[in-house]
């Protein structure tokens, strides 16, 4: 499972535009990407490029903080935090360059999922992060407490069986929960979301869904039921132009949010607080932005 060239192209030209804070037309990208080359040589990779870029503002709508034309695209600074620009900025410091890359990438990493809740939350879910570290998510630190905690939260009525939590259990499987709805407390069975977040090569998405997807139901009884989940992957890849194939696959197993489908998520009024931990990465990723290699870092993205 792969996605074409293209899409890491067009992820180096959005940060362009972001870096050279201009519009850049057609000729602007020539120049950039393919020095040396005559602009009739790329014009059909060019034009891939704004027909991707087309794409991702209609599914993203007002999360997606760039102006695009057929022949042009400009970045328009959003005013707030903006879930798109973090996502793009966390994938493409892969691109190579900032001296503190792999600091950056794991702390992008490790919020990831709080990013993923955050969204999920805009759009008026109730959600919880679960995986660790829990105590700076607001959760008890040991796995047995931090469940009942968030049972508690859903108005799930399920009881946890202790018994059934091994020693080096984690997560069980699961990085962020969410329900679309609080249960009313008497019965067990609302639905619930299992998310597994996946910042590693796309190729491991399938596994992703799949890797222990039963996990979390069976440390409960009278609720969290199996038959009331719906299991997710959560991705900072724009998957847009993943093979339709592929994305079938990956529809059969669960519900796949993708870099545009987070930022979708995050595009109503709603006011919910970011973490100060995330407020405090989000500055030092944005400062990185000059230093990640947009113009060549894209030719060996994963």
């Amino acid at each position: 499972m792969t996605l074409p060239e293209t899409v890491a192209l067009c992820d180096a030209v959005e940060l362009a535009a972001i870096v050279l804070q201009k519009p850049l037309f057609d000729k602007d990208l020539t120049k950039q990407f393919f020095p040396g080359k005559a602009p009739a040589d790329v014009e059909a990779d060019i034009k891939d490029v704004m027909t991707l870029a087309k794409v991702r503002l209609a599914a993203v709508g007002n999360a997606y903080p760039f102006l695009v034309t057929d022949h042009s695209i400009t970045f328009q600074e959003p005013h707030d935090f903006n879930v798109y620009t973090f996502l793009l900025l966390g994938r493409t410091l892969e691109f190579g360059g900032p001296l503190y890359a792999d600091e950056l990438l794991r702390n992008f990493r490790r919020l990831f999922e709080d990013v993923v809740c955050w969204s999920l939350r805009k759009a008026g879910f109730v959600s919880e992060v679960l995986s660790e570290p829990r105590a700076f998510r607001g959760l008890h630190v040991q796995l047995a407490p931090a469940l009942r905690e968030i049972a508690n939260r859903f108005n799930e009525a399920a009881t946890l069986r202790e018994d059934r939590i091994l020693p080096g259990d984690n997560d069980l499987d699961v990085d962020v929960l969410a329900v679309p709805i609080l249960g009313n407390a008497s019965r067990g069975g609302w639905p619930v979301i299992q998310i597994q977040c996946a910042t590693g090569a796309i190729v491991d998405l399938e596994s992703k869904l799949g890797e222990g997807a039963l996990t979390f139901a069976t440390v409960w009884e009278n609720g969290f039921f199996l038959g009331s989940r719906i299991r997710g992957v959560a991705t900072p890849d724009d998957l847009l132009k993943l093979h339709e194939v592929h994305w079938l696959r990956l529809g059969q197993a669960g519900w796949v949010l993708d870099r545009t489908r987070i930022a979708y998520l995050s595009c109503t009024n709603r006011v919910i607080p970011l973490l100060p931990e995330i407020t405090a990465y989000w500055h030092e990723l944005w400062a990185a932005r000059h230093e990640i290699d947009w113009q060549t870092g894209w030719q060996k993205a994963p």
